[in-house]
């Protein structure tokens, strides 16, 4: 209940019109004191009881000129530098005084109905003025309670970092601020959320792992009403496609891991890499016991064969721009953000590409700290913008940070590792995860593929693992064009001796994996070529003193920005659903942009001529190489057909096989499989030749 005093103590050094214990300074004017005393009703309306019970006692406000501005600046969205920053007020905690910028009073004296409307903020200048007084008041209350802002729970939460002489803000370049003064430091921090916790509605759906820390601190919803919903949709960056508006529903959500990706050969992938693995069911499945389709649930260990809505969090260096700059990455100058990505994607990335392994580890998540990591996962990936640096802020200390920010478990505090390998362990000792667990799962490097293709087009002898990776990658920088195009002319002009039909097949399957592979190792050195190729590109464009290029590289930026400030429109935060970019403007985004980068194309094509001839003659390679092993295939399937034919016309005249064929073609599996070995089951396998293939020419002939 509210304490009124009234006209009697209207004139006296403390003012009580709401019940917070103020007094005001003795140089303040009546009718200064007048509008100070209704609005500090509004605000003491706004603060959680918890709050106004522990600000110290007899705060003294004043009213000072702290700025050259008469009013408060209309122009706060402007994201130009200003020349003279307006300052709206300040806490001593020293001498507990509040001071408020005159321009503040005045605008509170104009009154909320007739303020001007901003498009950021709070919406209102009037509601920039009462957030004036709801921020230095949460100076007061965190300086006089333990300085609660710079606690190990509200930095982490907060997305600071506690160094040896000083807290530092991690998101230094944050994409949806509701204010950007909340990066300067952690107070500043502290005081901007609670203005949004005790002002907006809207606080909770935007930023619902910083709401909740609020909720918890003061035991309070101040909005329990609100309509609002936190989207789940965010931009997984897909191969082809760019940034895909995809939702991620927690109902279907049945576990989080941590993925682990193998240390591969360059600087920045030497220690491996970190990154947490969502496995998400499919929005529907068959139920054989209802024998109906019935609407997703987490149903088990069946999800883990969802792999297509399986999404993977990855903290990276932002490759927006198409830069890559070893030295910035070492000692910071990319800003890292928290990118979403198809798990097929990434698969194809470590196990295909950089012949790296991925292993899946379950992390033991209770059900509301799997909902709280998804929800901090949504804030991290559409405000997140750090500092990328190799060293001291990589994909370990990222994905470390994140499960500190989002979890609420004490004994994370204390841990830090700067290695993927680190973070498993320490994991591992804090039972987060088990390392001997029965579910975890390994996704192997198309290594032995490669190898096999190696041994099998070059005469490559087989060694242990290690070697075996060396020596491809080797071959595949070393080896020249016309080397392997000289090697595969040998083999095409090889011929076979044939006596018979069976040996002449035997020997075309033979030949048809030796085809096969002289294209897979092609289409690898292919990949293994472009990448470099792309570095190159990049370093060439980070690093140009050509103006013409530099005008060409930034319309080709402007035209394919994907950026998140652009991708969600408006707000600060989650944005909304209205407030994201649609999948046609996305379309036409990418449409826009063909013509730009047709130019860089044709600017790269100058700038790396060796290369690009380098790449259309491999990509030659490998057409001839799939033109050929695609005629040995298709001669291969010919002769085994009419191999097939003659033998099982043979089998029908011995009564012991004719029976088994009876058998077969009425469906017996076990028959079936007795039929293959008659023909040869290391021949007629069943990817040569279906089930249903063989059981029809049986029928055909019995």
């Amino acid at each position: 209940m509210k304490k009124l005093f009234f006209s009697a103590f209207l004139m006296s050094a403390n003012l009580f019109a709401h019940d917070l214990s103020v007094k005001y300074a003795s140089s303040m004017k009546a009718n200064d004191k007048k509008i100070i005393e209704s609005v500090l009703g509004e605000v003491a309306d706004l603060l959680p009881e918890k709050m106004k019970f522990n600000l110290p006692k007899d705060l003294e406000i004043k009213i000072a000129t702290m700025t050259g501005h008469k009013v408060i600046p209309d122009d706060v969205c402007n994201k130009r530098e200003i020349v003279e920053p307006f300052i709206y007020g300040s806490y001593n905690q020293y001498k507990n005084v509040l001071t408020i910028n005159t321009p503040v009073i005045a605008e509170l004296l104009i009154g909320k109905n007739n303020s001007k409307r901003i498009n950021c903020q709070h919406k209102t200048v009037y509601d920039q003025a009462i957030a004036t007084i709801v921020h230095e008041l949460a100076h007061a209350y965190d300086f006089n309670n333990g300085r609660i802002s710079n606690s190990l729970d509200y930095i982490n939460r907060a997305g600071f970092k506690k160094g040896l002489l000083k807290t530092k803000n991690k998101n230094i370049q944050a994409m949806r601020s509701a204010d950007i003064y909340e990066l300067v430091n952690v107070a500043e921090s502290f005081a901007i959320n609670m203005e949004y916790f005790t002002m907006d509605p809207e606080f909770l759906c935007r930023k619902p792992s910083m709401f909740n820390y609020f909720k918890q601190l003061f035991n309070t919803d101040p909005y329990p009403t609100r309509t609002c919903k936190v989207n789940s949709t965010v931009m997984v960056s897909t191969a082809v496609s760019g940034f895909v508006p995809t939702e991620i529903d927690s109902n279907r959500v049945f576990r989080i891991d941590y993925l682990l990706a193998s240390a591969g050969n360059g600087l920045q992938s030497g220690f491996g890499h970190s990154m947490f693995r969502i496995i998400i069911c499919a929005p529907e499945r068959f139920d054989p016991i209802t024998n109906r389709v019935i609407s997703a649930t987490p149903f088990g260990k069946k999800c883990l064969e969802d792999r297509h809505f399986h999404l993977v969090v990855s903290y990276r260096a932002n490759v927006e721009d198409s830069k890559l700059n070893y030295l910035k990455g070492m000692f910071g100058g990319y800003p890292s953000m928290l990118f979403i990505l198809n798990f097929g994607d990434v698969l194809s990335e470590y196990n295909r590409d950089e012949l790296r392994d991925l292993i899946s580890y379950p992390l033991n998540l209770s059900t509301k700290e799997r909902e709280e990591f998804l929800l901090k996962v949504k804030e991290e990936h559409w405000n997140y913008r750090g500092s990328y640096k190799f060293i001291n802020n990589n994909c370990a200390v990222e994905s470390y940070d994140l499960l500190k920010s989002a979890l609420d478990r004490s004994q994370l505090n204390n841990q830090s590792s700067v290695s993927p390998n680190g973070v498993l362990e320490d994991l591992d000792k804090m039972n987060f995860l088990s390392i001997k667990s029965n579910d975890i799962e390994t996704f192997k490097a198309k290594t032995d593929q490669i190898v096999l293709a190696y041994k099998a087009a070059y005469g490559y002898k087989l060694k242990n693992e290690k070697d075996n990776k060396a020596s491809i990658i080797k071959f595949a920088e070393e080896s020249s064009i016309d080397f392997r195009l000289d090697q595969f002319n040998k083999f095409t002009k090889t011929k076979n001796e044939l006596s018979d039909l069976n040996t002449e097949i035997i020997l075309l399957k033979e030949r048809q994996v030796t085809a096969s592979s002289f294209a897979v190792m092609e289409q690898q050195i292919f990949r293994t070529k472009a990448l470099r190729y792309r570095k190159q590109a990049a370093e060439m464009f980070t690093n140009t003193q050509d103006e013409k290029l530099k005008n060409i590289v930034q319309q080709t930026g402007a035209a394919f920005s994907q950026s998140f400030t652009e991708l969600a429109k408006s707000g600060y935060g989650i944005p909304f659903a209205d407030e994201i970019m649609g999948r046609e403007e996305l379309a036409a985004k990418l449409e826009n942009g063909t013509e730009a980068m047709a130019r860089i194309e044709s600017s790269l094509r100058e700038m790396m001529p060796n290369e690009f001839a380098t790449l259309e003659k491999i990509a030659g390679n490998v057409k001839m190489f799939n033109q050929y092993s695609l005629a040995i295939r298709k001669e291969f399937s010919s002769k085994l057909d009419l191999y097939v034919g003659q033998i099982l016309k043979n089998l029908t005249r011995e009564d012991y096989s004719r029976e088994i064929m009876v058998n077969a073609a009425n469906g017996d599996q076990k028959s079936l499989n007795r039929i293959r070995e008659l023909l040869g089951k290391d021949l007629v396998t069943d990817k040569e030749i279906l089930d249903s293939k063989l059981k029809k020419l049986i029928q055909e002939l019995v």
